[in-house]
C-alpha cells in the first residue's frame, strides 16, 4: 500500500550508488502533435539528481530532432524529495500523493503544470489492488517487469493542466496522462527489457499496463504481461492478463494493438498509430523508442492518447 510518506526519500542510511528514486510525468497536446515528458532520478549514493525535459512533435530516430531536449545528469541531490528547485531550471512540489506542481524555465521553454490524480496510486505489489502481485519481496521484484528498479513502484493516472511555452508561443495543456514513481536498486547494468503503455479516453476510460519485453521473440509474442489497471467511470480494476502486437521500423513503434483482461473478465482492446516517436536514452545502457499513441477502442467514442515504449538494454551481445 502506498502512503503519503512514500513521497519522501526512502534510501537506506548506508546507501550505495545503485539506489534510485524516480518520478515520471508527461503531457499530450494532440492538436499540435506535441508530446512532452519530465523525468527525474535521485541517486542519493552519489549525491546527484538527473533530469530530462524533452518535447517532440514528429517521427524521428535522431537525438538531434526533438523540439527541445534538456538532459541534465548532475544536479545536486535536494534535501527534500517533496519540494525542490534544481539548477537545470526544473522545480517540483508534491503537495500530497494526489497533487503536484511542475515548473521549468530554461532554453526558451517554460512549463507550468498542475497535476491532480483521478485515482489512488496503483501499487503493483499490493495484492488488494493488483491480482498479479507477489507476497515475497524477491519474487515481487523479479515479477515487476523491470527487476529491482521496480521493487517499489506505483502508477497513477492524472489530469494535467497548465501552459507550455516554446520560444514565447503558448500552448494550453489540459489532458489525462499517467505518471509513475519508483524506488529501489537500479544499477547501470542488467536492465530488464520492459514495455510501459497506456491509453486515455478522458477521465472515464483509462488503461495502463507493464509488460516484460523480449526483443528476440516473434512479433506478437514479445510481450509478457506483468501489471496494470483499467479505470472505468471512476472504478479501478486490476488487470490479470494482456498481449501486445507491435509493428516497428527498427526499434520504432509504428502501429500497436493492445489487449488487456481485467479481474471482471472484461477484455479491453485498443489499437492505433504512433503520432510521433523519439530515442529516449534514459540511462547509459538503456534506450527506448518513446512514442505518443493515438488509440481507438470499440468501447468508447473518439480517439484516446497515451504513451508507448519498449526498453532496449544496450549492454548485451546482439542476438537473433
Amino acid at each position: 500500500m502506498i502512503i503519503e510518506r512514500d513521497l519522501d526519500f526512502h534510501h537506506p542510511e548506508n546507501v550505495n550508488h545503485r539506489w534510485a528514486e524516480t518520478g515520471y510525468f508527461n503531457i499530450y497536446i494532440p492538436e499540435n502533435n506535441i508530446f512532452c515528458w519530465i523525468y527525474y532520478i535521485h541517486r542519493a549514493g552519489v549525491g546527484i539528481t538527473g533530469t530530462y525535459v524533452q518535447i517532440i512533435d514528429r517521427w524521428s530516430d535522431s537525438i538531434l530532432d526533438p523540439v527541445y531536449s534538456d538532459i541534465s545528469h548532475y544536479n545536486p541531490l535536494p534535501a527534500d524529495a517533496t519540494r525542490f528547485s534544481l539548477p537545470c531550471g526544473l522545480s517540483f512540489q508534491a503537495f500530497s500523493l494526489s497533487e503536484y506542481q511542475l515548473n521549468y524555465d530554461a532554453g526558451g521553454v517554460e512549463l507550468d503544470l498542475r497535476i491532480n490524480a483521478i485515482m489512488p496510486p496503483y501499487d503493483i505489489h499490493d495484492p488488494e489492488m493488483d491480482p498479479m502481485a507477489e507476497a515475497d519481496a524477491q519474487a515481487a521484484a523479479a515479477n515487476s517487469g523491470y527487476g529491482t528498479a521496480y521493487s517499489s513502484h506505483f502508477d497513477m493516472s492524472v489530469r494535467a493542466k497548465g501552459t507550455l511555452k516554446i520560444n514565447g508561443k503558448a500552448h494550453v495543456v489540459d489532458c489525462v496522462s499517467t505518471m509513475d514513481h519508483s524506488w529501489g536498486e537500479r544499477g547501470e547494468h542488467g536492465y530488464g527489457a520492459m514495455t510501459w503503455a497506456n491509453a486515455h479516453f478522458g477521465e472515464n476510460y483509462v488503461l495502463h499496463a507493464i509488460f516484460q519485453f523480449d526483443r528476440n521473440a516473434p512479433v506478437g509474442e514479445q510481450h509478457q504481461f506483468k501489471h496494470g489497471y483499467a479505470l472505468i467511470e471512476g472504478r479501478l480494476r486490476g488487470l490479470k492478463g494482456g498481449a501486445v502486437h507491435t509493428i516497428r521500423n527498427g526499434i520504432w513503434p509504428i502501429h500497436v494493438e493492445m489487449r488487456l483482461l481485467d479481474i471482471d473478465e472484461r477484455e479491453h482492446v485498443v489499437r492505433g498509430p504512433m503520432l510521433n516517436h523519439h530515442p529516449w536514452q534514459m540511462y547509459g545502457n538503456a534506450a527506448a523508442g518513446l512514442a505518443m499513441a493515438q488509440w481507438r477502442s470499440p468501447d468508447v467514442e473518439g480517439p484516446g492518447y497515451g504513451t508507448y515504449f519498449d526498453t532496449w538494454p544496450t549492454n548485451r551481445v546482439r542476438a537473433g
